[in-house]
């Protein structure tokens, strides 16, 4: 499992080096590329994201502190953001655009929440999940 979360980890600071600056009680992803999400399947996720993302929340805020009353809407999001997490208000946006799949911008963006929530301030930066994740679990 924290060959996984390594693994994610990188990926994910890959991804986001350029995403650049972000404003106050904001804290953005990656940026959002020209083509639409595509499942495996083929076709446009725009029935089931809502639905899979719910369930992705759902799983993390049973397994994570701090997620209990988030918020997922799909809708349009600043400088072509895949996804944006509005910490202070506990609430995600995600591009119904999306190139990245759903778990993947969660397991990101929840951890802007989880790092404003725990102690009132940014520390993380982009560098989510922190080496110390464990620490938010539930108990």
């Amino acid at each position: 499992m924290k060959l996984i979360r390594t693994i994610v980890v990188v990926l994910m600071l890959l991804a986001i080096a350029g995403a650049g600056s972000t404003l106050p009680g904001r804290a953005s992803a990656v940026p959002l590329t020209a083509s639409a999400h595509v499942p495996e399947g083929g076709g446009t996720d725009a029935v089931r994201d809502p639905v899979r993302a719910e369930a992705a929340l759902k799983s993390l805020a049973a397994r994570y502190r701090y997620l209990d009353d988030v918020t997922i809407t799909f809708g349009p999001t600043p400088a072509g953001q895949e996804a944006v997490s509005y910490y202070t208000e506990g609430r995600i946006v995600i591009n119904p655009a999306h190139t990245v799949d759903i778990e993947t911008i969660l397991n990101h963006e929840i951890w802007h929440i989880i790092d404003w929530r725990a102690d009132g301030r940014l520390d993380w930066d982009e560098y989510v999940p922190p080496a110390s994740a464990d620490d938010y679990l539930k108990r």
